[in-house]
């Protein structure tokens, strides 16, 4: 398969795609835009969104389920979940007893009780969707770039720990009396063979795609440049770069400060242009008003993706 050279033909070889980046720098509107876009196309699409500060719903106009895939607008092609860490935790919490029941005093409630129970809960939905056999097109819209990171590691650090209960779980069911449950350690096997495929599917560079959003300016350049060589430590490459907000030349006409503000920003561009030479980069404009409703997030799909 030939090498996409351009976000058209980047989002439509992939089948899941991932927005990420520093706070407030348009991870939700670009995933949106993108995930309405390929509706649009015909591609059967679902968005989900992982970070508990953002609201599908808002952007959308619509209630967006916390628990269950609802459908989104007109197009018939367009399904949406907004996770929520504390209502996955509920998910999660009920499945992991059934799972474990009649063997909590070893293992459940230890888990269940855990720091990073809720984060845990979350990407157990997300790991899901990483699984997904009903759409042509999945769209993650991640949190930022530091909790993205955690979210990340989550699966390494989940099949390890769930690997050492599977070796340790004989002897320590013996060791108390305990008859060894086969079928738990099954259940297990097949958790830990989960979020080993996610972990696969995140670093696939044959059917997924991880872009960062960023604004012209020194902070967001920093700070991407350092989440892509993060990535790059999970296997994970960066395949774009999506510039937001980039002041349009043809309403400068004389007004010194968008000229300073645009003149700020080409410098950046140029910087980005330099240190991201090998990713795929787009620019978005800064548009006269907010971006949400389908409409609007049309617009930003036209700029995308033509």
């Amino acid at each position: 398969m030939m090498k996409p050279s351009n976000m058209r033909e980047l989002v439509e070889s992939k089948k899941f795609l991932f927005f990420g980046g520093k706070g407030g720098v348009g991870k939700t509107t670009m995933a949106s835009a993108t995930a309405t876009w390929l509706a649009d196309q015909g591609y059967k699409t679902l968005i989900v969104a992982t970070d508990p500060t953002i609201s599908l719903s808002a952007i959308y106009e619509q209630d967006i389920s916390e628990t269950e895939v609802v459908s989104i607008g007109d197009t018939g092609n367009l399904y949406g979940l907004n996770i929520n860490p504390k209502k996955a935790m509920g998910v999660f919490q009920t499945r992991m007893n059934e799972m474990m029941e009649g063997f909590s005093t070893l293992f459940g409630s230890e888990l269940l009780s855990t720091p990073c129970t809720e984060e845990i809960a979350a990407f157990d939905q997300f790991v899901s969707y990483m699984g997904d056999t009903e759409h042509d097109k999945v769209v993650f819209d991640t949190a930022p770039t530091g909790h993205t990171l955690r979210e990340l590691s989550m699966p390494f650090d989940w099949s390890g720990y769930i690997a050492n209960q599977i070796e340790s779980r004989k002897e320590m069911s013996e060791a108390l009396g305990f008859i060894y449950d086969e079928n738990m350690i099954a259940d297990l096997r097949k958790e830990k063979d989960r979020y080993d495929a996610a972990v696969k599917a995140l670093s696939d560079a044959e059917t997924s795609a991880f872009n960062l959003v960023l604004l012209p300016e020194k902070l967001p350049v920093d700070e991407t440049e350092r989440a892509a060589d993060d990535l790059r430590t999970f296997g994970i490459h960066v395949r774009s770069v999506i510039i937001n907000e980039v002041i349009p030349r043809e309403v400068l006409q004389g007004n010194w400060f968008l000229e300073r503000r645009r003149a700020t920003q080409d410098k950046y561009l140029a910087l980005i242009e330099e240190k991201f030479k090998d990713l795929i980069r787009a620019e978005v404009p800064l548009f006269e008003s907010d971006i949400y409703s389908v409409d609007n997030l049309r617009k930003v799909g036209r700029e995308l993706y033509g």
